[in-house]
């Protein structure tokens, strides 16, 4: 009997149940959002297949042809020998089903290293606002172009910074709710 691999259940999705080949991140992202999966924003789902992506690269399942944003990956041969199923039990709505959520230790620790991914990002956003506010006492000639891009880095940091907050919170009610962590 053949091995069967499981992975993630929006790149099942996107590569055996879509039949995605020869695409490019983009495309791979508007099919993404065009699927059931949800994300804030086109762009965080844009980091999220292309690490996704870069993961099925370095196992040796996609190849990649041209550079930068002409990159068009193709299915390889290996990952077209292997049996796929998702990773994750999927129901009709498209969602997890609830048999298959993690445990509290499991989940915490994940909770855990999006907390840390959003506080490194916020971390780069807040070193971005200060640049920009030096720009602006450098250059008050060229505050129309400065000002719109300091906004839009304030509201990044505070989605960021509101997203961490949460994420605290919520490992907090579990964690006082599981005592054994």
């Amino acid at each position: 009997m053949k091995k069967v691999t499981r992975i993630n259940p929006d790149m099942f999705n996107l590569l055996i149940e879509n039949r995605m080949d020869n695409f490019s991140v983009i495309e791979a992202r508007d099919a993404l959002l065009n699927g059931t999966s949800t994300f804030p924003s086109r762009d965080d789902a844009r980091k999220y297949v292309y690490r996704q992506l870069l993961l099925f690269e370095e196992k040796g399942w996609l190849s990649v042809t041209g550079t930068r944003r002409d990159k068009i990956y193709h299915q390889t041969n290996e990952f077209k020998s292997l049996t796929i199923e998702p990773r994750a039990p999927i129901n009709m709505k498209g969602t997890v089903d609830s048999k298959a959520v993690q445990t509290p230790e499991c989940s915490l620790n994940a909770l855990e290293q999006e907390k840390k991914q959003h506080e490194g990002e916020l971390a780069i956003t807040l070193g971005e606002i200060e640049e920009y506010q030096s720009l602006l006492m450098r250059f008050p000639n060229s505050k129309q172009d400065i000002q719109p891009l300091f906004n839009v880095a304030r509201e990044r940091s505070a989605k960021l910074l509101g997203r961490i907050n949460a994420l605290t919170n919520w490992m907090k009610v579990v964690q006082s709710k599981d005592p054994q962590c």
